[in-house]
């Protein structure tokens, strides 16, 4: 098996200190940024990092991937699971299935929550539950490059399942008229070309991640084979 280490730590620190220089020179471009917003973003961030450390951990690069198998049919992993755990019908094996399933879904229902505060536009079940899917199949297609992860399926329904919850507890959140007020309140806080400059963020972590990648590829090769 022939792999490589990603330097994860490089990569977080690489977006952290560009993330932070950046909200520093909006805040002096366009004013002192709402807090309850900048405190939402800056929180999306860290669990973003969180969570991102937890799915890739061990981070090594697999470079040889022809024992690797995907799931690529629906729902299999998740009865065979359910399957295991009744017929093995031990605390242990039950509470490992559990914690694997809900866990899926329970990590994305953040999304499903602050995705709608930060847009107006995004405040569209249809459109918040694709973008949890859309990130979730980001993270699937990345660990086919991992040693100890494969490509499935039932996390991306495990993964929406879990973003849809979030936006359902927002949306009974909205309708308690002080929540909403304070929910239309962190939207309004938005400053000029917000959609532009996340987009511009996204573009840089992606080249930040490609370019790691190269160089930890780099520092392999000049190990002596």
């Amino acid at each position: 098996m022939i792999y490589f280490t990603y330097d994860i730590h490089l990569l977080f620190r690489v977006i952290l200190v560009a993330w932070a220089i950046t909200r520093v020179f909006r805040a002096i471009k366009y004013g002192k940024p709402g807090f309850w917003r900048e405190l939402l973003l800056w929180g999306l961030l860290l669990y973003v990092v969180f969570l991102l450390y937890n799915t890739f951990e061990p981070f090594a690069i697999l470079l040889d991937r022809q024992q690797q198998r995907a799931n690529l049919v629906p729902l299999q992993g998740i009865l065979r699971m359910i399957d295991n755990a009744s017929i093995f019908d031990d605390e242990v094996t039950q509470r490992i299935v559990f914690i694997n399933l809900a866990g899926n879904v329970l990590l994305f229902s953040p999304f499903g929550i602050a995705i709608p505060l930060l847009e107006k536009r995004l405040n569209r079940v249809w459109l918040v539950v694709l973008l949890g899917l859309a990130f979730s199949l980001v993270i699937e297609l990345a660990q086919t490059f991992l040693i100890v992860r494969v490509f499935d399926v039932d996390d991306l329904i495990l993964n929406a399942a879990g973003t849809l919850i979030g936006f359902l507890v927002y949306a009974l959140l909205n309708l308690v008229r002080p929540v909403s007020v304070f929910f239309d309140r962190i939207r309004e806080a938005a400053r000029p070309n917000a959609f532009r400059y996340a987009l511009i963020m996204l573009l840089f972590a992606a080249a930040a991640t490609v370019g790691i990648y190269h160089y930890g590829y780099y520092l392999y090769l000049q190990i002596p084979q």
